[in-house]
Parts: structure tokens; sequence; C-alpha cells
């Protein structure tokens, strides 16, 4: 659950809201400090030990280890003793008032302030020697198999805190959170250290002890500022896939064995370079697998979306995948998530729209999910294969994978087109054409060229030009493009505006499920946006 749910008194502003840079790129390299609690309640006792706790950890740190390629890692310390909640498991997990599932937004804020608390103050714990903090608690996990009064699996991190303090400082920002009456959320991530200097944790997420390994992999991810892939129904809950089976913060970490973070998510963590494309031409990516670099391109659309194209095998953490192929991505940095009729920060282009033929058995939250098992695009010698889609639940039958299309036009008049794709060593051949198909060039005869392709907004800039020699004939291409002004910088105000809005929308939320009488005694978290399927 990202934390934009600051509450307090003023005018909202959409465009403030829009304006947020929720997916710019933040690396988390090196080591993660982490601090595991256990934690049980006065109904519902731990049954796992501390050891069995450091198994599912150890499962985490080596799944971020190989998905980093060794640049990022777990420095993880359990604590040994359990912590035990003063009240019973279904006081902080029961539903809000008038919903059937999820847990209140007010009590799981207090199920958090209160582990943190006696984890600083009985259990006398530095917190400031640690950027992340696992919680496994007692029971099970109503989104696997609990029920109603079960806590939903989940995790708070901080993003919009932490471009808050790079704006104006942690003392500022402390002061401020806590004016918007957040004392809350200084209470829970933003900690002194002995000498008094500031130190913001990076998430807490909380999990079950009876979760699979897969779940704090997700969570985990989370904890790195990494969003939710799938689709968001209006009550915050999913509402089916998007991205599918092709990274674990979809549908993805469901699979047996689970599977990869994807290339884009790896690209804001620090973990993969990806060539900016200027110029039509020819690139060579690596998949997702091997540690070799590039392994991605990014082809901008303007000032705030890009295509993002990676391509994957089924080897290694991706050994799950339907099969080879290269995947694009649309992305806009600037929409938090994907929320049903609404603009969606991240889209899947299925180069196989409609097919397997067997998606038209499944229910229909199902549908997209099996259709993006054959999104990839592969080069004109295609791939076929029978793939069967193997959850940690079981099956879900067999399909039929048909990877025919090796080109695609965006709607901006950009050209792809997969040239080689050799599954064995692993590398992909593509041409980006940023002036429409393959073999359109200029006339011998015409001095300048000049291509404009309008995106948004009212500048014009060259972006490049190439000089060419045909004999005696000097040929000039000059390429410009139409873009939106670049940015105004961001104020203070900006900050206090998307507060604002995000205040807004929380108590429209608050209104949907009936709790219009009650006033809430912490400024109340969104349904939670990081949540799984």
């Amino acid at each position: 659950m990202v934390l934009s749910t600051i509450v307090f008194a003023a005018t909202p502003s959409i465009k403030a809201q829009q304006e947020f840079p929720w997916h710019e790129p933040v690396h988390f390299l090196g080591p993660q400090t982490t601090l595991v609690l256990l934690v049980d309640f006065t109904d519902v006792k731990m049954r796992i030990s501390t050891r069995q706790a450091e198994q599912i950890v150890k499962l985490v740190d080596d799944f971020i280890r190989r998905s980093s390629y060794g640049k990022t890692w777990l420095d993880y310390y359990i604590h040994p003793k359990i912590i035990t909640l003063p009240k019973p498991m279904s006081y902080y997990g029961g539903p809000p008032s008038g919903a059937q599932r999820g847990d209140d937004p007010n009590r799981i804020v207090e199920y958090h302030l209160t582990i943190i608390k006696l984890a600083k103050e009985r259990e006398r714990i530095d917190l400031t020697r640690f950027k992340h903090v696992i919680v496994i608690h007692a029971g099970k996990d109503e989104a696997v198999g609990g029920t109603a009064n079960d806590i939903w699996s989940h995790c708070y991190s901080t993003k919009p805190i932490y471009f808050l303090i790079e704006e104006y400082g942690f003392d500022a920002a402390e002061r401020q959170l806590r004016t918007w009456g957040a004392d809350w959320a200084v209470d829970l991530f933003m900690h002194r250290k002995p000498d008094g200097t500031g130190h913001l944790i990076a998430g807490i997420e909380t999990v079950a002890e009876e979760d699979m390994p897969s779940v704090m992999m997700h969570e985990f991810t989370h904890s790195m500022w990494i969003a939710d892939h799938y689709v968001y129904d209006k009550d915050g809950y999913s509402a089916g896939s998007e991205v599918g089976v092709w990274t674990n913060m979809d549908y993805g970490s469901a699979l047996e064995p689970p599977v990869d973070i994807d290339g884009w998510s790896k690209y804001l963590l620090g973990w993969v370079e990806a060539v900016e494309v200027t110029r039509s031409g020819e690139y060579i990516i690596h998949m997702l697998d091997k540690p070799d670099e590039p392994h991605a391109l990014i082809i901008p659309i303007n000032d705030r979306e890009y295509y993002f194209l990676h391509a994957r095998r089924p080897v290694g953490q991706d050994a799950a995948l339907p099969g080879p192929g290269i995947l694009l991505f649309r992305v806009n940095k600037y929409v938090r998530d994907n929320v049903v009729d609404q603009e969606y920060f991240i889209r899947l282009l299925d180069a196989h729209p409609e097919t397997p033929n067997e998606c038209g058995a499944l229910e229909r939250r199902r549908v997209r999910l099996c259709e993006g098992v054959d999104a990839p695009f592969f080069s004109d010698e295609g791939f076929r294969r029978v793939w069967e889609m193997r959850t940690q639940r079981g099956s879900m039958g067999a399909f039929e994978i048909g990877l025919l299309s090796s080109e695609y036009t965006t709607e901006e008049g950009y050209y792809i087109k997969v040239l080689e794709v050799d599954v064995n060593r692993g590398t992909v051949k593509v041409f980006v054409g940023l002036e429409g198909q393959r073999g359109e060039e200029p006339r011998r005869d015409e001095a300048v060229r000049t291509v404009t392709r309008t995106v948004t907004g009212t500048v014009e800039k060259t972006v490049y030009t190439t000089v060419t020699a045909h004999g005696r004939t000097t040929e000039t291409v000059v390429v410009t493009v139409t873009v939106k002004p670049p940015p105004r910088e961001t104020s203070f105000e900006d900050y206090v505006s998307l507060a604002v809005v995000l205040a807004a929308l929380l108590m429209a939320v608050g209104l949907m499920v009936g709790r219009r009488r009650v006033q809430p005694r912490y400024p109340p978290p969104p349904p939670p946006p990081h949540r799984r399927m």
C-alpha cells in the first residue's frame, strides 16, 4: 500500500495529482537492512518457529539476489522474541462497517502502530538500523484461504514521503506531516537516530505465517516501491489482470515456481539498463535472465509516457513462463495505479489478442489474464507450444501458444520489428523506426527532408539530424517532433495539492463503504493498493 493517505483541509488540485512522479526510478542497490518481527494475538498464537521463519526469509533473499544479478540482497535480522498484541486478530483484521472483505483501515493502522511501538519501547529495537520491516503474523492471510476477520497481506511503502524529504529535508517534511494530521505516518516511518538524524523506513509489510514465500517476495518488491501491475476495482481490490503471468507484480507470483520481477520494474530499481531510442535503427538486447546489458529499449512518447521493450525466455526464475518473446509495455509514470475505467499506468500490448482459444471457457475476470499468455512478439519464424498454467493452487489447464506476430506500429507512428530471436543465446535483434515502416527512405533529389510527428503540446524541437553521402550528393535529414513544454518545477504547494486530492479520494471511498457517520481515529489509508489478486 503506497503511503498517499495524508488527510487535511484544502482545495483539491487534479493537475497536481497527475504530475506526481509515482513511477520515477529510485534505485535499491546493495544490502537492504531488514527487520523481521514475529507477531501473534490474544486468540491466535504463532505456530512456526524462528528457524522456520528464517527459511522463508532466505528464499526471499535468494529471489532478490538472483533477480538483481547480485546487485541487491536482504541483510536481515529476525527478532527472537514473539510480540503478542493486546487484542484478538479479528479486531485488527475485521472488515470496515458494511463491507464483506478487507480490513478496517483505522484498525490496520492501529495494528502497525502497536507493533512499531512495542518493538521500540518494549523490545528496545533501534529501527534506524533498518530500511525495511517484515511482520509475520500468526494465522492465515484473508486473501489466501482466510476469513474476513483475518489480516489481508499487504505493504505500506513511503515513496511520496521520500520525495517530500528529498525536496524539503527531513525536519520540514515531519513538521508538515504533523500539521496535516498524519502523526501516525511519522510514528510509523520516520525515526530519529541517537544524534537526531532522521531516518525513513522504505516499507512495512505484513504477511501470514501460512503464506507461501512468493507472497513475501511480492510484498517485499512493494517495499522497494514497485506497484502492482494488475487492475483494481473501485473498492481497491483486484478486478483482474493486466500484465498477467509476466511479472511477480501480477499473476506471475501465483505460478509454480513464481515468476521473476519484470524488466520495467528492474529498470526502476536500478538492476538493468535500458537504451533510449532517439533514432531509427537496429538494436540488440539481452533476455532478462542474463546479466548482460542492455536488457531493454525505451521509446519516448512524450514527457509523461514511453514504451518499454524487453525480452524473456522460460529459464531460471522465469522457468514457469509460457515461452520466449518480446514484451512491449506502455508506461505512464504520472498515473499511480491501474483502476477500472481510468487511465492505466502500465499496459501490456498483446501481440496476439483474443487468443489462445481456450480463454473463452474461463470466467470473465480471468480472460485478460489468459489472453496475455501469448502476448509477446516473436520473429517471422514464429514459436508454438502447448503450455500448462501451473499455479501454487493447482493447474488452470493447458493452452496452445502461437507467437506469430513480429511487427507492430504504434498509434504515434513508431514501427517496431523483431528481426531475430536467438533463444539459445538469449539475445534479440529489433528494428525501431521512428518515422514509420522500414524502407521509407528520403528521395535522392531532396536536399532536406523534414518529418514532423505530432505528439502533444505546442513546442517543436529537432530530435536529431543525419547527413548521408550518395556519391557526389549529400543528403541531410532533419527529424523534428512536437512535444509538450517541459513541466514547471515542483513546488511545496504541489505536494500539498497532491495530498488533498488523495484525501478527497479517500473520503469518497469512505462514503462508499458506509462510514459516513464515523469520525476516524486516524487518517485512513486508501483501499489497499498493494494487495494481491
